[in-house]
């Protein structure tokens, strides 16, 4: 009888354990620049928060400057090492994405307005006119070299084996 006591009372233990474990302990990150609600220690974001913006309402989202003049669309979010966002890309100038040149605007230069009653943009404005950055200097984005392998690629061999080879005429 006992030893029925004790293992009902040592299984009802390590049932409560993992109870009192998921119970969710909701506070405001306070390192994080946004209000974004997480959870414990963990760090997780439950919730997107009223003054937060996801990249893809952002990415393809008009831009226009203090005269209500579209400037470009946002073409790209940078996301620097410590995990702030740096700036957005928004491609100037050009007709139909011909000669349009891509500028990154500080991120913080942005005023994102949001529709009422909806997650989406209304409008972004930004203090440059469409002039003063068809002048900025265009952005690159960083192209990292390939690794160089020894050998003979793919392609050489099939250059090798091509019908205009000297060594398969005889």
């Amino acid at each position: 009888m006992t030893k029925r006591t004790l293992t009902a009372a040592a299984l009802a233990a390590v049932l409560a354990v993992p109870a009192f474990a998921q119970a969710p302990i909701s506070n405001t990150n306070s390192t994080a620049k946004s209000s974004m609600t997480t959870t414990g220690e963990t760090g997780f974001v439950r919730k997107e928060s009223a003054t937060d913006w996801r990249s893809t309402k952002l990415i393809g989202a008009s831009v226009y400057g203090p005269d209500n003049a579209s400037i470009g669309e946002i073409s790209d979010v940078l996301i620097a090492g410590d995990g702030t966002i740096q700036a957005v890309v928004v491609g100037v100038g050009g007709f139909l994405g011909v000669g349009e040149k891509d500028v990154a605007l500080p991120f913080n230069a942005l005023t994102i307005a949001r529709k009422p009653d909806s997650s989406s943009i209304d409008k972004i404005k930004v203090g440059y006119s469409k002039d003063q950055l068809k002048e900025a200097p265009a952005f690159a984005f960083n192209e990292t070299p390939t690794s160089q392998t020894t050998g003979s690629s793919f392609t050489d061999k099939l250059k090798s084996m091509s019908p205009t080879d000297s060594s398969s005429k005889q």
